[in-house]
Order: structure tokens, then sequence, then C-alpha cells
């Protein structure tokens, strides 16, 4: 028995997220724009699935999520929700262009986004506060099943990290999220925490 765990007859909650695979536009950043998986990263998402089981499977909205959500909730016979508060960041004026492609154009803007993401938006972008909150609504809403798999984003992933673990969303980009990286907590009536990380890649 595990002396910092609080023993309850509640059974606790697994929830793991999964961001997307990779997708036909590699090495872009895509914010809000709906650019679908590649073959390789529908495949990927499967291949990580394999022989895992889930009561439920929630996913943001935009293709590179929903299709492979959808399509792995129907082969394992569950329910699948879409939630539009697990969209990803809004890039504004950097979603589409590669990172190199930004950083040619605007070095200054990119690196002062890298060191304050709050204080420094993209021309037209969401603001991060924003985008968290929603996230944190999305968290609150999740269903009170054993196990539950959330196909999002990687910026989203990384705002509710944040929250979850009481950092600031400065620290939002020390976190390597990674196609298909996964983060994994357990949650149950001493709190949340995390139980298992991936970075994902390949």
């Amino acid at each position: 028995m595990n002396p910092h765990v609080h023993h309850t007859a509640t059974m606790p909650r697994r929830i793991t997220l999964l961001r997307h695979g990779a997708t036909i536009q590699p090495g872009h950043d895509h914010g809000h724009a709906d650019v679908p998986l590649s073959d390789h990263g529908m495949r990927r998402m499967h291949q990580i699935m394999a022989g895992e089981r889930f009561e439920q499977v929630i996913s943001a909205p935009l293709r590179r999520c929903a299709s492979f959500a959808e399509d792995f909730a129907a082969l394992q016979d569950v329910p699948c929700a879409l939630d539009a508060d697990r969209m990803e960041v809004g890039f504004g004026a950097w979603e589409g262009p590669t990172a190199a492609e930004i950083m040619a154009k605007s070095p200054k803007a990119l690196k002062a986004f890298g060191r304050d993401s709050t204080g420094h938006p993209p021309l037209g972008g969401k603001p991060l506060e924003s985008a968290a909150e929603h996230v944190w609504h999305a968290w609150e809403r999740l269903p009170r099943v054993p196990h539950v798999r959330v196909v999002t984003h990687g910026g989203a992933m990384r705002l509710l990290f944040c929250r979850l673990m009481g950092l600031p969303l400065t620290a939002l980009w020390r976190l390597e999220l990674n196609h298909a990286a996964r983060l994994e907590f357990i949650v149950d009536e001493a709190g949340v925490r995390l139980h298992d990380f991936h970075a994902g890649g390949a």
C-alpha cells in the first residue's frame, strides 16, 4: 500500500490525453486551420491505441483529431463526443507557415512569444488566458467513467497541464509534446496526479 495515496471506496478515474498524429502538412503551425491527418499519422495513432480499452472517447472537432477518434471509437464500439472547448490555441497570422518561415519573417516576435506567450501573442491570435479557460471547462465536463481517452491538440494539452500542475502559462513550452504524445492523469479523492507521460514522435 502506498502511504502517500488516500485509499477510499471511490474508484479512481484514469484520463488519457493524446495529441493527434502527423498531418499532411508536416512542420506547419496549424492552429485553428482544419488540416487532416496523413496516412502515416492515422496508422500511427491506431498502433498506439491497439489493445487499449476505454469507456468513452472525446475529441476536439478538427479533422486531425476527430477523424481518428471517431474511427477508433467505432472499432471499439464505444461512444465518441466532439467538444469545441478542446480547440487548438489560435496562432493568428502564424497559422500556415512553418516555424522557419515565421522566424525568417518575424524573428523578434517569435522569440518574444517563446519567452512570454501571454504577453506577446501572435498577431490575430487568441489570448492564451481565454484558451486556457475553455480547456479547463472541458476538463470539468469529463464523464465520470473509469477511463476516458481525449484526442486533442498540443497547445490544449500544455494549457491543461499547466493548470493541473499549478504552473504559470509562461511555462507552456517547457513541455515537449510531439505528434501522438500522451499525458495520463489519475483522479481520485486525493486530487489529480500525473500517472504517465510520453513525448510522442515518429
